[in-house]
């Protein structure tokens, strides 16, 4: 049953990048691209992955699908007929790729240690129980800190492109009529996403979850917010502003911080570590999800014509 079972996982997923690819409509090629993400997370799951599984859930399924769309429907204002379908270069890079990922695994070493048991013997001196969480942002936080900063960067890319965080708002907001039962629903689900996104932060030292998941939930919320006309970064920009680069900043604080005491950079102590890591992943969260939102705040909004 299960090989049944993971057969259609891999045939759908095959399906799903066919049809990306393939796909003469730009619309179908996105939603395809969404369907792959979620089988993807599904396969995630089998691979008994579960951190990798909400996280391409909730960003390459989710928030990343969101964008494609938006950025769909500005290209719809400018140009009516579909785009040429230039499918055979993009499948002969993936088939390259394909077979240059088959034949490093086959010619990766021996590994003279093994990570799993290395760092299961390391994980009552990280502060959590969760072994993720204890790589990410403590035996190789290093990498955690330089993922939020390309994060941070692209962020203040598309803000500098769209001349500020509220520049939608400024020029559309004003037009829009709110649908009631859209605001009504997102006003009653918007403190739910929070909890859950809470939940998810607050699971990642003992389970699957943490700062990227509960991020991405948070700007999911965000969105939904913002498609139902509810304008937040009108009435609080600048603190919008602060919050986009306050995850990469406390995190560079807490890192040097440490070297007072005569630590090195980012090593934590061993006493308070589980503190230093769960401060650490609120702050992120709260940042990442403001980074993730921002992403999508930056697109130019409708254009809406005027009356001569």
């Amino acid at each position: 049953m299960q090989f049944a079972f993971d057969s259609m996982l891999g045939l759908g997923l095959l399906a799903c990048a066919a049809g990306v690819f393939w796909s003469r409509d730009l619309f179908r090629s996105v939603v395809m691209f969404i369907a792959f993400g979620l089988l993807l997370a599904l396969t995630w799951v089998r691979l008994e992955a579960p951190d990798l599984a909400l996280a391409e859930a909730a960003i390459g399924a989710g928030l990343t699908g969101v964008l494609l769309l938006d950025a769909i429907g500005h290209l719809r204002q400018h140009k009516e007929h579909s785009p040429r379908n230039h499918w055979l270069l993009p499948l002969l890079c993936c088939i390259a790729l394909a077979l240059l990922l088959i034949l490093s695994l086959n010619a990766r070493p021996e590994a003279s240690i093994s990570l799993p048991e290395l760092v299961a013997e390391s994980l009552p001196e990280s502060g959590v129980e969760h072994p993720i969480t204890a790589v990410l942002l403590n035996f190789r936080s290093y990498d955690t800190l330089l993922e939020i900063a390309v994060l941070l960067v692209a962020a203040v890319v598309a803000m500098a492109l769209n001349d500020g965080l509220a520049a939608t708002a400024r020029t559309s907001a004003e037009q829009s009529s709110r649908d009631p039962v859209l605001a009504g629903f997102t006003s009653r689900l918007a403190p739910v996403i929070l909890l859950i996104a809470v939940y998810v932060l607050w699971a990642g030292s003992y389970m699957p979850g943490g700062a990227f998941q509960g991020g991405a939930i948070l700007a999911a919320g965000l969105v939904l917010l913002k498609l139902a006309d509810f304008h937040i970064e009108r009435y609080a920009e600048s603190l919008l502003r602060l919050g986009l680069a306050l995850g990469f900043l406390v995190f560079l604080a807490v890192a040097t911080s440490v070297m007072i005491g005569g630590r090195p950079f980012l090593t934590y102590p061993e006493a308070f570590a589980g503190q230093f890591i769960l401060f650490i992943e609120a702050v992120l969260t709260f940042s990442i999800g403001l980074i993730l939102f921002s992403l999508f705040n930056q697109s130019p909004g409708q254009e809406v014509p005027h009356d001569n």
